[in-house]
């Protein structure tokens, strides 16, 4: 399936995304993730952040005492451009809850949503996975063959 993303901005940050900016970053989302908040790689332009986060419920949805829904998600800070990329890491919500749950990040991290994956932009992922699904199926018994390339 499609991975569902949105793309967002700090808000008030005029200068690239420093040490210490994400230092915080990590500290506000920590303060809400329902695991802690690893910090999975980071370079010169790039960090990521990986954790589960408890999915916001939908308007008009029971209040019970059910035990409260988690997702993976991941965060991809794009330094210099100031950007950062909310992946939702997991295809058991629906796209409202998606959507909730990436918007809460949002806030809690200060953020501002500029754009967001959507149905239409996802129908190609969606085409090449059901394309490969119909794909004679391997077996682990049976080898894959790559094209290897020539010499």
């Amino acid at each position: 399936m499609p991975c569902i993303f949105c793309i967002a901005v700090f808000a008030m940050l005029t200068t690239a995304v420093t040490t210490a900016i994400l230092d915080q970053l990590e500290s506000r989302l920590a303060a809400e993730a329902a695991t802690p908040v690893r910090r999975t790689s980071e370079s010169g332009s790039v960090a990521r952040l990986e954790f589960e986060f408890p999915v916001p419920p939908l308007p008009g949805a029971a209040r019970g005492r059910a035990a409260q829904v988690t997702a993976p998600v991941a965060l991809t800070v794009y330094k210099q451009h100031r950007r950062v990329r909310i992946q939702v890491l997991t295809h058991d919500l629906e796209r409202a809850q998606a959507d909730a749950l990436q918007q809460r990040i949002a806030e809690v991290a200060g953020l501002q949503i500029v754009e967001s994956s959507n149905q239409r932009s996802e129908q190609k992922v969606r085409e090449a996975f059901d394309a490969v699904s119909q794909a004679q199926p391997t077996t682990v018994d049976t080898p894959q063959q790559r094209p290897w390339p020539k010499r």
